[in-house]
């Protein structure tokens, strides 16, 4: 095939190769809202919205022609069309994989950043997990046809390995670069002591990460036993998810930390007359219909002196549940 008739066929399917790019990336960013559980945790996990790319024309030709790479490059030349997806952790990376590797589509890794790392531990500037799908039927995306076998690129990526990665490419760096053998050991060693602090980097952010994953799911718990206290106590049901009640948590962290759900519900059923209280003022205030202020309540009479230098919001609603307690105000507000 001479270059004038590739050109041809290869700008007739570059519709489809868009279509291909943006239904690959929809499939992989609603599966992964259906196991975070929403499109707001998609958004926290996902680093750098992903946008398909498609090969410019000449860049296609020059690779299919002049570096002769492959004999049927329409079908062989398997980046026409990618995805690129940026996460936080190494470990992020193998949840895009599974669901790569659990769609009705063929695929095949190319690349897998784990080996990598242990048959070139010397080099990283383009680390990153690399999967090739193919379409096994025929696709209608946005109105147009995805024939079958039209391949796809996807490479998954740390926000740090693209870092690297992109200040390698500006630089263009590339191993095989004939350098002097002086300082191609000086090279090689900024790249191993560059892949060692990354990696040192991902350890730190993973264990901050697993600190607050802990975090949330302690106040979550409290939260949940507060709003189940709350309607044990008025016969009211309230959420335990509110803005409040986030506020508050992310506020007294500290007073929080050693707070437990069964600390929480045994003060709660031995507060005399707490419940009906809380019924008395529920008419009052929109304050008093928050399941948060039984955790409030906790923290209160545990911490008398300190929740008002810490309280977030308007000081009237915390003096008067300070009242509705029995607790004297003076000289705390």
């Amino acid at each position: 095939m001479n270059e004038a008739e590739l050109r041809r066929q290869y700008e007739a399917r570059l519709p489809e190769l868009k279509a291909h790019g943006e239904w690959v990336r929809s499939v992989i960013l609603q599966e992964l809202e259906n196991r975070l559980g929403s499109a707001a945790a998609v958004e926290k996990f996902i680093q750098i919205p992903p946008k398909p790319r498609v090969k410019e024309t000449d860049s296609f030709l020059e690779k299919a022609l002049i570096r002769k790479k492959k004999d049927d490059p329409l079908s062989e030349i398997t980046d026409q069309v990618g995805v690129r997806f940026v996460v936080l952790l190494l470990e992020d990376i193998q949840q895009i994989g599974d669901i790569i590797e659990s769609k009705g589509w063929h695929y095949q890794k190319d690349r897998d950043h784990e080996q990598e790392k242990l048959t070139k531990p010397d080099y990283f500037a383009y680390q990153s997990d690399h999967y090739v799908i193919r379409t096994k039927v025929p696709v209608e995306y946005a109105g147009i046809t995805i024939p079958i076998d039209v391949p796809c690129e996807i490479q998954i990526r740390t926000i740090l390995q693209h870092a690297y990665a992109e200040m390698a490419h500006k630089h263009d760096y590339k191993p095989s670069l004939q350098l002097p053998d002086q300082d191609q050991r000086r090279v090689r060693r900024a790249l191993a002591k560059g892949s060692a602090l990354i990696e040192t980097t991902d350890g730190v952010f993973k264990e901050i990460k697993e600190h607050f994953t802990a975090y949330d799911a302690s106040t979550k718990a409290l939260l949940v036993r507060s709003a189940e206290l709350y309607q044990e106590l008025t016969g009211e049901v309230g959420s335990p998810e509110t803005p409040l009640g986030q506020l508050l948590c992310d506020k007294f962290r500290s007073l929080l930390s050693t707070v437990t759900p069964v600390q929480l519900a045994d003060w709660a059923r031995k507060r005399k007359g707490f419940g009906e209280m809380l019924k008395s003022h529920r008419n009052e205030s929109v304050f008093y219909r928050d399941p948060v202020v039984v955790l409030l309540g906790y923290l209160i009479l545990h911490n008398e002196t300190t929740v008002p230098r810490l309280w977030p919001v308007d000081s009237t609603y915390l003096e008067d549940y300070y009242g509705a307690l029995g607790l004297s105000k003076r000289a705390l507000f």
